[in-house]
């Protein structure tokens, strides 16, 4: 009687110390995960494991409705790295789920911008990446609105200025710093790129002293591990923000092919522990399977990927306290407003696109010194797109006051017309087939150049 006695003590000692260890585990998993996403909810520990979540907002409900989806990615020095928030990085990844397309959108750090960080809807003046840091730093920055002063607010408060900038919701976003960017490359044994040009950078600051290292990368196909792949996305001494943008994105892309050729998700959630302290997001648990698996069904061939700079719908310029900072050549951003709106087009009207043309018929608008025309810079833009757009030379005596739409297409290119119409506005003529050449030309007149390209006034 005392030896059973004794083991159903045994027995209940080892199911305790189970039900503690289990307890601790859990308890130690939803630290991990909180601390990452402040957002998270106990409930979301169960919708991690079973069915994903269908609530109105998420992206599993996003996904069912065919809403677009827009996250926010932001990548940061990190505690020990002087302006440890202020954001390097900051690209906007939009994605149409039912037709499986995204693009990838860089922003410059130096975008001169109202960042909405004060109560009763007042502004301050600054850097866009200033933005994560203003509503990290409470110490700094005391007076910002209660909104900013939560566990997220860093990341929220950019989203709130990239929203005002694109005119599109931000769904997610998500910090990352330079810790964490390592460690992610370096668990993925390492990452391939493509390199277009060759990097030299002999001013590569050498960790966070004052010396500096020399870094040069060839053109090509190149293994970068974590601290490589981290001087690739970050040097620009020698070239600028608006190429190191481009180089990130292709880092980007790279680690996207790495994670779905290893099928290393379950990888990177091991990991979770050690990122705890140099990751944030607004993305709840429950979100990750159904954006994991949206993630994977996109073909590279898919993901269209653009800079917004000077080249396109930027200026540089000065702020009143002599920053060097960039401003929008259409101070309402109404141009990257309808540019971003326009950018996933349905999949059915690109595939069956008709070429067209694109031609200046306005000499009123201004650009800066070396950039082009109104027409060549809509053209590569629309290119980034994946239109099937080429630069028509203008007749010299040329000009419209209303953009205008030749169709010579007979019929054939009825979707790509409409499309162009909803971009450009303007009137449709139809007229004869062309000798040769994209049947179908858009001539840019004064009623488009004007808004989108006016003449700059004082910062």
């Amino acid at each position: 009687m005392r030896g059973w006695y004794y083991a159903r003590a045994t027995v209940a000692v080892i199911a305790g110390m189970a039900l503690l260890l289990a307890g601790l585990l859990v308890f130690r998993v939803w630290s991990v995960i909180h601390a990452i996403s402040p957002r998270a909810q106990p409930a979301d520990l169960v919708t991690l494991v079973h069915a994903q979540s269908d609530e109105p907002g998420s992206v599993g409900w996003k996904v069912k409705h065919d809403q677009r989806i827009n996250i926010l990615l932001l990548g940061y020095g990190g505690p020990g790295h002087d302006g440890p928030y202020l954001t390097d990085s900051i690209m906007l990844v939009s994605i149409r789920p039912s037709s499986h397309q995204a693009i990838m959108i860089s922003l410059p750090r130096d975008l001169w911008v109202k960042i909405p960080a004060l109560p009763k809807n007042r502004f301050m003046l600054g850097k866009l990446n200033s933005a994560y840091a203003i509503g990290m730093d409470h110490a700094d920055y005391p007076n910002v609105r209660s909104d900013w002063k939560t566990a997220t607010g860093g990341g929220d408060l950019v989203a709130a200025t990239v929203s005002q900038i694109t005119g599109q919701p931000i769904d997610y976003w998500v910090g990352v710093d330079f810790k964490a960017f390592r460690d992610v490359v370096d668990a993925l044994g390492g990452v391939r790129v493509d390199v277009p040009t060759s990097l030299d950078d002999p001013y590569f600051p050498r960790g966070e002293t004052t010396g500096m290292m020399h870094v040069h990368i060839d053109a090509g196909w190149q293994p970068f591990d974590g601290e490589r792949a981290l001087e690739y996305a970050r040097s620009r001494e020698t070239t600028s923000d608006f190429d190191r943008s481009r180089r990130q994105q292709l880092i980007m892309l790279a680690v996207r092919q790495r994670v779905f050729s290893l099928n290393a998700v379950p990888r990177m959630l091991s990991l979770l522990g050690a990122l705890q302290d140099n990751v944030r997001t607004s993305l709840r648990p429950a979100d990750l399977r159904p954006l994991v698996e949206l993630a994977g069904q996109i073909k590279d061939q898919d993901i269209r990927r653009v800079s917004i700079d000077t080249s396109n719908l930027l200026r540089s310029g000065y702020s009143s306290n002599g920053q060097y900072v960039l401003e929008p050549l259409d101070p309402s951003y109404g141009a990257l407003h309808r540019y971003i709106a326009m950018a996933l087009p349905d999949r059915s009207t690109l595939t069956r696109q008709t070429p067209f043309s694109v031609q200046d018929g306005s000499r009123r608008y201004w650009l800066p010194y070396g950039v082009g025309t109104p027409a060549s810079v809509m053209t590569t833009l629309l290119q980034a797109e994946g239109w099937q757009a080429t630069l028509a030379p203008a007749p010299a005596a040329q000009r419209v006051a209303q953009t205008q739409i030749l169709d010579g297409s007979g019929g054939r290119a009825v979707a790509t017309v409409a499309w162009l119409q909803s971009y450009f506005g303007g009137v449709i003529t139809l007229v004869p087939a062309p000798a040769g050449g994209p049947s179908v030309t858009v001539v840019l007149g004064s009623d488009f150049t004007l808004k989108t390209f006016p003449a700059p006034t004082t910062s």
